[in-house]
């Protein structure tokens, strides 16, 4: 059986939350694992906002996608400047490069984001290299998050 670009996305998403999700340590209220927020925008229109913003920052989009029979937009870009700082912690964190992994969907009549929090990867794989990564991303998906929401 051949797999979809799509289907290979939404596994490897799924399984990465579902590792997160149930790792003792991801469970902290003072750092979640997901950053989460609502807004009256519909999904076509923060899907394209994530895409204007990172364009506008010179990331690198890498595509959205459509899984859950459409319910859900995977949105998936990666920031350079972060890039740089994990690379030096070894080949290995390709597996889970500072690349923003974004849920858009449908909540209670809301158009819900769920942002992977980048502090997932000190946590799984302590590196000073990973930190200072972290602390580039935070700022910047923070800003990303309040323009995409207004």
């Amino acid at each position: 059986m051949k797999l979809t670009l799509e289907q290979i996305l939404g596994f490897w998403l799924f399984a990465l939350a579902t590792v997160l999700a149930t790792h003792p340590a991801m469970a902290a209220d003072d750092n979640p694992v997901f950053i989460v927020k609502q807004t009256t925008r519909s999904v076509n229109d923060v899907v394209t906002a994530v895409k204007a913003f990172a364009k506008q920052k010179k990331w690198v989009y890498l595509g959205d996608f459509k899984v859950k029979k459409g319910q859900v937009v995977l949105v998936k870009f990666c920031v350079r400047a972060a890039g740089k700082k994990a690379w030096k912690a070894g080949l290995k964190v390709s597996a889970f490069l500072p690349c923003g992994n974004m849920g858009v969907y449908k909540k209670d009549g809301k158009t819900e984001i769920s942002l992977l929090n980048p502090d997932y990867m000190t946590r799984l794989y302590p590196n000073p290299n990973l930190k200072e990564a972290v602390a580039i991303l935070a700022p910047m998906y923070k800003e990303m998050m309040q323009a995409i929401t207004k």
